[in-house]
């Protein structure tokens, strides 16, 4: 399968770069750096573009059998998220390609439950929660086989504890965790697994 991540260069699509490839995939791995430190070898494309650049994302997507999105926003009030997503939808429909995995926040989860300092600090990030949402719409408003991914507040912790799908009638918290090692291996696993086309997941380890 030939498969195009956005957001390779982040803590998180570096290792997916590295699970895809693992796993006997094609990776095209767009970035916006022209040195992402990803290690070159077989398989292996780099694009360097703008996700927000339709131009740039269609030419990415030319050959690709789906997509994996890790980006993430920036800075406060960041709108690449919903921009790239709905440029993401349409190019990916002009070439044919359905599948689409796309890593939200899981701030922007209706199973998050937060305490008091972190409703505070979710006023202050708004724009980025109200963001993945709208990015969750677009995809809800398409016909792509797309999957949204929550994960819980990321470790960079380099043994893997595992995954586990949170229920839909079970909540997480602020303290709840998971390693982007193992956010890496399940976005992987989505590749072939059709359990959560159109819908939501959300996985946390701890």
């Amino acid at each position: 399968m030939n498969v195009l991540i956005l957001g390779a260069a982040g803590r998180t699509g570096v290792l997916l770069v590295e699970q895809v490839l693992a796993a006997g995939h094609s990776v095209t791995a767009f970035v916006r750096s022209e040195d992402p430190k990803i290690e070159k070898t077989a398989n292996l494309k780099i694009i360097i573009g703008d996700a927000t650049n339709e131009s740039d994302l269609s030419k990415a997507l030319h050959g690709q059998d789906a997509v994996i999105s890790t980006l993430g926003p920036v800075k406060p009030r960041d709108t690449v998220i919903s921009v790239a997503t709905a440029l993401l939808i349409k190019t990916a429909g002009e070439h044919n390609v359905r599948r689409v995995i796309m890593m939200s926040s899981f701030l922007a989860s209706p199973q998050f439950k937060p305490n008091p300092v972190v409703k505070f600090a979710l006023k202050l990030m708004d724009g980025i929660v109200s963001h993945f949402k709208s990015a969750e719409d677009l995809f809800e408003d398409s016909d792509l086989d797309y999957t949204i991914m929550y994960a819980t507040r990321l470790t960079n912790d380099s043994s893997s504890q595992g995954y586990k799908i949170v229920k839909d009638t079970e909540q997480v918290g602020p303290t709840d965790s998971i390693s982007r090692a193992d956010v890496a291996v399940f976005l992987q696993t989505q590749l072939s697994d059709k359990t959560y086309l159109r819908k939501t997941v959300l996985i946390t380890s701890k």
